[in-house]
């Protein structure tokens, strides 16, 4: 088997090694201003306040140490499917996840400054261990839920309904494959190692499933609007009434 999909990582990651939070920090803060002022604007002087500058700055160091952790959330993801107890299905998530990470046409292109353009690829890696969740144990369920939605406020509001639809692919992936033999499924995460996608979703060597049997995102997410914002501790209100909590400690939780 050529493992070309895992030499193709291997050599993104070299550059994400490069990455230093507080150094890079500054750039990251100035393009989540720019894409996104609209998480700032319940804040005194909106975006461009200093209270906004800095609450973006907390937000990028927090997301740039979550981009930096990319080289070990790959390396437990590929260790984890060795595991006997993980089926066929649960490993196809797996290596889908981890395909995205070389799509030249994801959704949101990887060349923005400081790491920006990684934001998407932390949340399908978490996503694809999110539905697995099961098979290993919970352990990182909650550690999951909360760090998708912080990281989903990077993400502009035209691009939500996509995310959402790759974690629901995620979840729709582990569920299609339950009926299927292992052989037939073995041959889909093949492909995927032997050839990589270009695009995603990948196209997978799958029996057509049946319609009617929809399955929705583990984490439905709308936009966000920061809340309060009082020397690293964020309050960030969702529109559907989700409320998420960075405490001073960079601790995540739902208020």
């Amino acid at each position: 088997m050529r493992w070309e999909l895992f030499g193709q990582i291997t050599r993104k990651l070299a550059a994400v090694r490069d990455f230093e939070p507080e150094r890079d920090a500054a750039r990251y803060a100035e393009q989540l201003l720019a894409l996104h002022p609209r998480l700032f604007t319940r804040l005194d002087g909106g975006p461009e306040s200093v209270v906004a500058r800095m609450a973006a700055r907390t937000i990028a160091v927090d997301h740039l140490r979550e981009v930096c952790q990319l080289p070990d959330v790959v390396a437990e993801l590929q260790r984890s499917m060795a595991n006997s107890t993980m089926g066929a299905g649960e490993r196809l998530v797996r290596v889908a996840g981890l395909a995205y990470l070389v799509c030249e046409n994801d959704l949101i292109r990887d060349d923005l400054p400081a790491g920006f353009g990684l934001v998407d690829d932390c949340i399908v890696l978490r996503g694809a261990r999110l539905a697995t969740a099961h098979v290993l144990g919970t352990d990182h369920f909650v550690e999951d839920l909360t760090m998708i939605h912080y990281l989903a406020v990077a993400i502009p509001d035209p691009l939500l309904p996509d995310i959402e639809a790759a974690l629901a692919l995620a979840a729709e992936l582990e569920m299609r494959t339950r009926p299927l033999p292992n052989a037939i499924v073995e041959l889909a995460i093949r492909e995927l190692i032997e050839r990589p996608p270009t695009d995603y979703p990948p196209p997978l060597l799958l029996p057509d499933h049946e319609a009617g049997v929809e399955t929705q995102s583990p984490l439905l997410l709308s936009a966000g609007e920061i809340d309060v914002a009082d020397a690293g501790l964020l309050v960030i209100e969702f529109e559907d009434g989700t409320r998420l909590q960075r405490n001073r400690d960079a601790t995540l939780e739902y208020a």
